[in-house]
């Protein structure tokens, strides 16, 4: 029984310990590591775009807080002439409201997209660079995603260098 607790309690131990503190046997020759999100998160290119998509979003939603309130201004005015205009009418002017409202959020959702596409573009491409710069410099055969390993010898990861690289090549997107 008191095996079976220490057992326990050992494992317990090893599960409380982060992997990336670990090293895991010897480096491999010519294998490399890569956390592709660590790497755009860490660089200076990565973090210019999410500061830029957020001030976006707020700009977005300042934008149709404004027009919303607009839209509502005309629907009560809508709303006190309902029984001076004919119900025909009344709700041809109250689709033609609600369509209006769709129409801008679908704009919105298209710019916003747009943006993001175009700051992914621009940062899969920094990352191309610098991948390519550091494979070379490191000499390796097979990369393969460390956010998909259980461990790994950290002389094999070149997370770090990659994002380093590239805040050499861009510092900040354009997505606007």
């Amino acid at each position: 029984m008191r095996s079976i607790r220490f057992i326990a309690a050992s494992l317990l131990a090893c599960a409380a310990v982060p992997l990336w503190g670990q090293t895991f046997g010897p480096p491999i020759s010519g294998m490399c590591l890569l956390s592709r999100a660590s790497a755009i998160g860490a660089s200076r290119v990565g973090q210019s775009m999410q500061a830029q998509i957020k001030q976006m979003q707020a700009m977005l939603k300042g934008e149709l807080a404004q027009r919303r309130a607009v839209a509502d201004q005309q629907r009560r005015a809508l709303e006190a002439q309902r029984n001076a205009t004919a119900p025909i009418e009344y709700q041809r002017q109250l689709a033609a409201l609600d369509q209006q409202a769709r129409v801008l959020e679908q704009q919105q959702n298209a710019r916003y997209i747009a943006a993001q596409a175009k700051g992914q573009q621009q940062i899969d491409q920094t990352l191309g660079e610098a991948l390519t710069r550091v494979i070379t410099r490191k000499a390796c055969s097979a990369i393969l995603e460390r956010d998909q390993s259980y461990g790994w010898n950290n002389q094999m990861d070149i997370t770090g260098e990659v994002a380093n690289e590239m805040d050499v090549i861009l510092k900040t997107v354009a997505i606007q």
